[in-house]
């Protein structure tokens, strides 16, 4: 039996906080980039914009018939493709320089633009790129266009982001790496926590969980469930020990009670008295038969019974079932049907016990079906499960009362009309938990009814 479903190695708390960090990481990487890029962008446009003032302002001083000459002299010292100029006359006709054509839209006022498209520089690739450029108008009339290449921030821009892809992977390839490494043995811990916890509650008690050389939060947690277990082992052992007690301790006197009112019913009586003592052996052995009853659900309890374990074949154990109440409801006019779908697996259990609960389930599905009613004892296979099926169309459980009815002497007010003593499906409760099984309790799929079902997932020899 799960306590959970099994976590998925991605929503571990380890994952998550992997995860967050990562997600953290690349964020504020991205941020510390983009304030990076800004910083160093916004310092190669402001050296940019203050070289290509004192260029103009140094030109400034050249008269217009040196202006040509100095240009080239200059242009002879400057970095092909990052610095370039272009004299144009009035008219745009290109004059000098390696900017062939004149940009109309580069305002006339002396200040330094960014242009994004660039200028055509006379290049071999004859490529144009982005540029901050300035427009200086001559005595003469002509235009000088003064300009220096901005793809030093592309470059930087790119650098940059190789720096931050390196980062990147510098920090989470060794971090996943970490993680899948230091993630596994906590994991191993926490489903040999979860195993433990589980045969905890299938009735082991004395099962404990495991503790690690460590003595990290887990153990400390293991621990204290530990300390807990073992008073609540103890509290159990004392409760069963005194209801057993007292079931074996009351037993003995009903015995003779019963017995004593067996010699009184012997005795001539008058009828009367004939009448009551016949009530109270009534009374008598129906009390004997719920002690009867507690003390089997009580031994049921007992985990050790599975020492006994031994494979056994189910269809078998319906067809006898099925041979053994088929008179009994013949004798109420009732119909017990059999239906196994398929070949059915073996099972691993003891059978003696199954047969107790199937026939505890018959005697149910008989008692409160009515004359002529239809019983239903079905054998199937789903999803590697062995499922079987009692059903009836009687009364029903009501919704309600569902979850109780397992509960030992529970019973419910349509059941209060009939003759039991509430320790039927308790018993069979017992006896498919004791084997692993669980106990489903559902309305019939069409009209009145109730569909018990006992689901046993199949195991190999």
């Amino acid at each position: 039996m799960s306590l959970l479903p099994k976590t998925e190695e991605w929503r571990s708390s380890g994952s998550r906080l992997i995860g967050f960090y990562a997600l953290f990481f690349v964020a504020w990487g991205a941020l510390f980039t983009g304030v990076l890029y800004w910083e160093i962008s916004h310092y190669l446009g402001t050296v940019a914009e203050r070289t290509l003032l004192q260029r103009a302002h140094y030109y400034q001083k050249i008269d217009d018939k040196k202006l040509v000459k100095e240009l080239a002299i200059s242009e002879a010292y400057s970095t092909p493709g990052i610095d370039a100029y272009g004299l144009f006359a009035p008219d745009g006709q290109h004059v000098a320089g390696d900017l062939l054509k004149l940009r109309s839209s580069l305002p006339d006022d002396g200040k330094v633009y960014y242009l994004e498209r660039g200028l055509s520089i006379a290049l071999p690739e004859k490529e144009t790129r982005s540029s901050y450029a300035l427009l200086a108008r001559r005595p003469n009339g002509h235009i000088l266009i003064l300009a220096r290449d901005g793809g030093s921030i592309s470059a930087v821009g790119g650098i940059i982001e190789q720096a931050l892809l390196w980062g990147f992977s510098l920090t989470l390839i060794p971090g996943l790496i970490g993680w899948r490494l230091l993630r596994r043995r906590p994991l191993r811990r926490v489903k040999r926590l979860q195993l433990c916890t589980e045969s905890i509650v299938s009735g082991n008690l004395a099962e404990r969980l495991p503790l690690s050389a460590r003595r990290d939060e887990l153990d400390m947690l293991a621990s204290a469930v530990n300390t807990m277990l073992d008073h609540i082992e103890q509290l159990m052992h004392e409760v069963k020990s005194v209801c057993d007690g007292v079931a074996h301790d009351l037993r003995t006197p009903l015995t003779r009670l019963r017995a004593r009112l067996y010699q009184l019913q012997q005795l001539p009586l008058n009828s009367d008295h004939q009448h009551t003592l016949n009530q109270a052996l009534e009374e008598s052995e129906s009390i004997m038969v719920r002690f009867q009853g507690l003390l089997r659900v009580a031994e049921l309890d007992d985990i050790r019974r599975r020492s006994a374990f031994t494979p056994f074949p189910i269809m078998a154990l319906l067809q006898q079932a099925h041979e053994f109440y088929e008179p009994l409801a013949l004798d109420r006019s009732q119909t017990l049907s059999l239906e196994i779908t398929s070949d059915l697996p073996r099972l691993y259990g003891d059978s003696s016990l199954l047969f107790e609960a199937l026939v505890n389930l018959l005697d149910n599905a008989i008692k409160f079906a009515p004359e002529g009613g239809h019983i239903k004892l079905r054998g199937s296979i789903k999803d590697s499960t062995v499922i079987i099926e009692v059903a009836d169309d009687g009364a029903g459980i009501p919704e309600a009362d569902r979850a109780h009815v397992i509960r030992r002497l529970y019973r419910g007010e349509a059941s209060s009309r009939q003759p039991g003593h509430g320790l039927g499906l308790s018993l069979v409760s017992a006896i498919a938990k004791l084997h692993g099984y669980s106990l489903d309790i559902q309305p019939a799929a069409i009209g009145r009814g109730t569909r018990v079902l006992i689901h046993c997932p199949m195991v190999s020899d």
